[in-house]
């Protein structure tokens, strides 16, 4: 079992690395404010050169969040790019890596929040309800506002015809105001059981890091650390590609109990860092 080494703050290692890749919800806000101290530990890596690539299992593009990020405090001073899973589905989608379900005009289910298109309105589909789609986009989690159950519910007659799903948003756990509850992964998972072609794009899987890491400019995998609240998603991205990670006791970790954390730690050759918040 790999270990963790504790820290008080980011200026313990940050000059070891000049990238990080920071996730968003759950280390830099918790979907209603910003961590206190995150703003400024962001700066000040940038003020000592270092580049900060936000990483997000969101659904929505890079644009998007980076204005949501602003609303939170987050500016051009604590960050340089912004990379989500979202982009990595849509220029999967674009590429044709999915054949003619996913084409301009193709009946498409949305699977997320109501009213929301994630982006993907853009794309020239015609939307459909998940009996009759072509191909289902898996967006978000309903949850807390709906049970998950009923969301797998409706779209389990296209996944027993092996429908395929995409799914932008990896996440088994989400923080939301009613505490911690499943996430689009998890969902993605009991379809994905069913029958349905699942496509998953966003952290642990490789196309968001090689985004992320091309747009720092592909700079050795020593010299970045992977920030975050997520073993099962920043640390074993992170170690997938063979770069550090730090776990902050934030967003889904803030309850867990030591021993559980370590149990979910993934082994790993690379150095795993512990901070109670993202500061510096």
């Amino acid at each position: 079992m790999s270990q963790l080494q504790n820290i008080t703050g980011l200026s313990e290692v940050a000059g070891q690395y000049g990238v990080l890749l920071v996730d968003q919800f759950g280390t830099l806000h918790d979907g209603t404010v910003s961590y206190p101290q995150a703003a400024e530990a962001l700066r000040r890596f940038r003020e000592s050169g270092g580049v900060v690539v936000v990483l997000s299992n969101s659904a929505k593009p890079g644009a998007d969040n980076l204005l949501r990020l602003a609303q939170f405090g987050f500016t051009a001073e604590h960050i340089d790019h912004v990379v989500t899973s979202g982009d990595a589905a849509q220029a999967a989608i674009r590429a044709g890596k999915f054949g003619d379900a996913f084409l301009p005009g193709s009946a498409i289910h949305i699977s997320g929040k109501p009213d929301t298109d994630y982006g993907f309105g853009a794309m020239g589909f015609t939307s459909a309800w998940p009996n009759d789609a072509e191909g289902i986009i898996l967006a978000a989690s309903q949850e807390p506002d709906r049970n998950w159950r009923e969301q797998i519910r409706d779209l389990t007659q296209a996944a027993n015809r092996g429908i395929t799903i995409v799914v932008c948003n990896p996440d088994l756990e989400m923080l939301t105001p009613k505490g911690v509850r499943p996430s689009a992964g998890a969902i993605a998972k009991e379809l994905e059981r069913k029958g349905a072609d699942v496509r998953y794009f966003g952290k642990p899987h490789g196309d968001i890091y090689r985004t992320a890491l091309a747009v720092a400019g592909n700079p050795p995998p020593m010299s970045v650390l992977a920030i975050g609240d997520s073993p099962e998603h920043d640390l074993l991205g992170a170690a997938q590609v063979g770069i550090d990670g730090a776990l902050v006791r934030t967003g889904i970790m803030t309850q867990v109990a030591e021993a559980d954390i370590l149990a979910r730690i993934p082994r790993s050759q690379r150095r795993w860092f512990s901070l109670p918040e993202l500061r510096w």
